[in-house]
């Protein structure tokens, strides 16, 4: 495993996720033991996920009321990759990772894995995400590493500064979407707020690192998503060649659009 994820010696890449999404498994709990017979010996940390109701009384106000979801997620013995699944489909999520050749081959043999054991799974969406951590040598800005033209701020004359900008734009692709959202602020990164609560250990970038309370720091989102206009019997290895494409698309743009000269030569990429 290299030191930070991704192939790049210093690349920026703190987390990376990939999902499959299905028609509903409304039946999902009865195949849980299989599952986890199968996968303990890669995943040995199981454990069931609970999700919180967001529920609304006459008076208004909202409250958080747990709820059981027949959801599990299996982790490696270090807990830096993990598997989740759930009635609505099936994630790889990874703060360790040697590169996207053996990230995709692992979800590849997890999917060949319920599909031997849960029959009949139609597949009508995948992703892939990563999240990268832009964070600047001293006295530089994040924009000496990525395109100025992601830079949300706007200075307003009676401010003292920005505690966090965020910019969002959505693309229109062949048979999906592509999400950019790119977050400046202050200090260490974290993850964005739906990713929050992750239970897996800490990729170096997230850790304790050097990176004073006033260094302008950035956090690159990049989310790609391709829709199955019909439903498809879900075959692990059509959707690892469907991955592949959807990861070439995000690392071009990456390399040939998002980011400077001066990123390539600091993080090793020339």
């Amino acid at each position: 495993m290299t030191q930070r994820l991704g192939a790049w010696d210093k690349a920026p890449l703190a987390y990376v996720l990939a999902e499959v999404r299905t028609e509903n498994l409304s039946d999902l709990k009865s195949y849980q033991a299989d599952l986890a017979a199968a996968f303990r010996g890669q995943f040995p940390i199981q454990r069931a996920l609970v999700t919180a109701r967001i529920i609304t009384s006459s008076g208004g106000v909202p409250t958080l009321e747990p709820e059981q979801e027949s959801a599990w997620e299996f982790a490696t013995p270090d807990n830096h990759v993990a598997l989740i699944i759930r009635p609505q489909g099936f994630v790889l999520h990874a703060t360790t990772y040697k590169d996207h050749a053996e990230f995709l081959g692992r979800f590849h043999d997890a999917l060949t894995v319920v599909v031997a054991k849960v029959p009949s799974i139609f597949v009508n969406r995948i992703g892939l995400r990563y999240v990268d951590f832009i964070i600047p040598r001293q006295g530089e800005t994040p924009e000496d590493y990525v395109d100025g033209r992601l830079n949300p701020y706007i200075p307003v004359p009676e401010a003292t500064g920005t505690a966090m900008a965020m910019s969002l734009t959505a693309y229109p692709m062949p048979n999906g979407r592509l999400t950019l959202r790119y977050i400046r602020g202050t200090g260490q990164p974290q993850l964005p707020p739906d990713l929050a609560t992750i239970a897996l250990e800490k990729s170096p970038l997230m850790g304790n690192i050097d990176v004073a309370t006033t260094q302008t720091t950035a956090i690159m989102d990049i989310d790609r998503t391709r829709e199955f206009v019909a439903r498809e019997p879900l075959n692990p290895a059509s959707v690892r060649q469907e991955f592949q494409l959807i990861r070439d698309e995000i690392s071009h743009l990456f390399k040939e659009i998002l980011i400077t000269k001066h990123a390539r030569e600091a993080w090793g990429a020339v």
